[in-house]
C-alpha cells in the first residue's frame, strides 16, 4: 500500500508538470541537506562517550496556481533520517526501535511525509489561508518555530500596513482516555489546545515593526502533569512586539514575548498565575569585508520556591516548550552545541536535567530558563567564503531546586561556509563547550567538557 501511494504521488507530480499554463501554474521550491557530526563526550559525563552520525533530508514545496488569486500549497519531506537507518538488518541488532533481525530493505517506502497542505485565496478585502500550514511565524528568528498546525488565517495590506487574524487548532483530544497522567476521577471535559490571535505590522524603508496578541486555551497533558498528577486548564494571553531595521551599516533587531494568565485547577488544587517572558536584542555591523555583532537572549525560568506562580516553561519539564509559554524558538540556533540545530539530539541536555536523571539525555530542542550572551565576528576574503567565530556564555535564570550551580558554560565556535554554486553551500565547523556545573544536577555527577566537529552540504532551489 505504501508503494502505491508513493507511485501515485509521483504520477501527480509529473502530471502537474504536464498541465498547460491555462490549467495550472506549478512552482516547485525546496532544499536538501546532508550533514556529518562527530561529538566527543556527547552526554557531558566524565566517560568519554563519543558519537558520530550522518543524516540528510529532502524538502519539497509546491504551489499550484489554479486561478488568479487561488493557490493550492503543499510541502513534504523525504528520506529524512540518519544514513544507514533504512539499511538491511540481517543480524540480531535492534536499531531505532526496529525489530531485531528484520529485513529493512523496504523501509524507505515509509519515508515520504506530507506536513503542509493549505489553500490561499484572495477576496476583495484581503487573503485567506486555510489548512495545515506554518504555525504562527512571527517576529525575529529568536522566537520562531518550525511547527505546523491546522489554521485559518486572514490578512490584508494597505500601503505600509498589514493587519491580520488567525485561529489555530494545535491539538485535538477526544477525552480523558487520551491522557496518561490524569487521575481516574479527574473529570476532564476538554483536552484541546486552541490558539487565537490578531496582529499588525508597519514597514518602512529598511525596517519593520509589529505587535501580535494571542490567546491560548490549553487543556493538554502539559497542564495535567502539574504537581505530578491532576488536571489543569490554562488560559494564556501573550503580547509580542518586535522590530527590525537597518541604520547605515548597522542592523538592529529586538523582540519581547510576555505571557500572562492562569492555570485553573479542575480538582481541589489551587489555581496558579502565569507570568513568563523572553527577550532578545541583537546588533550587527558591517566593516568592509568583515562584520561584528553581539546579542543577548533571555528566557524566564520558573522559581522552584514559588508554588503560586508559573514564571517559565521549564516548569513543565522536558516538554515544556509545548506549553505555549515563551521560549527560544525551535529554529533559533545560536551555537553549535548549546541549543544548536546542528547538534540537536546529539549532545548533553542544555536544559540542565540530563545528569540529574542519570542518563545521556539529548540537547534541549529550544532555549529555556536561560541568559545567553554572545559576541561574534566574521570575514569574507572572497564573496563566496564566510569565516565566522563566536564566543558565548550562558547561565540559568532560576537555579533548579537542590542544584549547586546555575552555569551552562562557555562555548567557542568556528565555522567556514563556501558557496560552491549560488544555491549550494558547504560548511565546516568546530565547537568547544566548557561545560558548567549546572550539569552536575542535584546528585553531584561528574561533568566534563565536550567538542563538536561538523560538516554540511546545503542545496536550495
Amino acid at each position: 500500500m505504501k508503494k502505491f501511494w508513493v507511485a501515485l504521488i509521483a504520477v501527480a507530480v509529473v502530471a502537474g508538470f504536464a498541465l498547460s499554463a491555462s490549467a495550472a501554474d506549478v512552482k516547485f521550491s525546496g532544499s536538501y541537506y546532508a550533514t556529518g557530526l562527530y561529538a566527543d563526550n556527547w552526554g557531558l559525563k566524565d566517560d568519554e562517550s563519543a558519537g558520530g552520525v550522518y543524516a540528510q533530508r529532502l524538502r519539497v514545496a509546491t504551489a499550484f496556481k489554479i486561478a488568479e488569486g487561488l493557490t493550492l500549497n503543499t510541502r513534504f519531506d523525504a528520506l529524512e533520517g540518519r544514513w544507514g537507518q533504512y539499511g538491511y538488518m540481517g543480524t540480531a541488532v535492534d536499531r531505532q526501535g526496529q525489530v531485531a533481525g528484520a529485513d529493512q530493505r523496504d523501509a524507505d517506502d515509509n519515508n515520504i511525509s506530507f506536513d503542509r497542505a493549505w489553500v490561499s485565496f484572495a477576496v476583495p478585502f484581503g487573503q485567506f489561508d486555510v489548512g495545515r500550514q506554518a504555525q504562527n511565524e512571527w517576529g525575529t528568528r529568536f522566537a520562531s518555530d518550525s511547527f505546523d498546525a491546522e489554521a485559518i488565517r486572514f490578512s490584508t495590506k494597505n500601503g505600509p500596513w498589514e493587519v491580520g487574524a488567525f485561529f489555530e487548532k494545535q491539538i485535538e483530544a477526544y477525552g480523558a482516555e487520551d491522557y496518561d497522567n490524569v487521575v481516574s476521577d479527574g473529570g476532564v471535559n476538554d483536552g484541546d489546545r486552541d490558539n487565537y490571535g490578531v496582529y499588525g505590522k508597519y514597514k518602512w524603508n529598511g525596517g519593520i515593526a509589529g505587535l501580535q496578541i494571542q490567546f491560548m486555551n490549553d487543556a493538554t497533558e502539559n497542564f495535567a502533569n502539574l504537581n505530578g498528577d491532576g488536571d489543569y486548564k490554562a488560559k494564556i494571553w501573550t503580547f509580542s512586539p518586535y522590530m527590525q531595521g537597518t541604520f547605515g551599516p548597522v542592523f538592529v533587531e529586538a523582540e519581547i514575548n510576555y505571557a500572562y494568565g492562569e492555570a485553573e485547577s479542575e480538582l481541589d488544587w489551587d489555581d496558579m498565575d502565569i507570568r513568563a517572558w523572553n527577550a532578545f536584542i541583537h546588533a550587527k555591523g558591517n566593516i568592509g569585508p568583515a562584520y561584528v555583532g553581539a546579542f543577548y537572549a533571555y528566557v524566564s525560568g520558573d522559581d522552584p520556591d514559588s508554588d503560586e506562580e508559573i514564571e517559565g516553561s521549564n516548569f513543565f519539564g522536558a516538554s515544556g516548550y509545548r506549553s505555549g509559554l515563551p521560549t527560544g524558538g525551535s529554529i533559533f540556533d545560536p551555537c553549535l552545541i548549546l541549543w544548536g540545530a546542528y547538534a540537536n539530539k546529539w549532545l548533553g541536555d542544555s536544559t540542565a536535567r540530563a545528569l540529574s536523571l542519570g542518563t545521556d539525555h539529548h540537547t534541549g530542542a529550544v532555549m529555556e530558563n536561560a541568559h545567553l550572551f554572545q559576541i561574534y565576528g566574521g570575514f569574507k576574503p572572497i564573496p563566496k567564503l564566510d569565516v565566522q567565530a563566536k564566543l558565548s556564555y550562558a547561565f540559568a535564570d532560576e537555579k533548579p531546586d537542590n542544584y549547586d550551580d546555575d552555569e551552562y558554560g562557555t562555548e567557542f565556535d568556528l565555522t567556514a561556509a563556501y558557496k560552491i554554486y549560488d544555491n549550494l553551500t558547504y560548511t565546516v565547523g568546530f565547537g568547544y563547550l566548557w561545560a558548567g556545573d549546572i550539569y552536575k544536577g542535584a546528585t553531584d555527577n561528574d561533568v566534563d567538557d565536550t567538542y563538536l566537529l561538523m560538516h554540511r552540504l546545503d542545496l536550495s532551489f
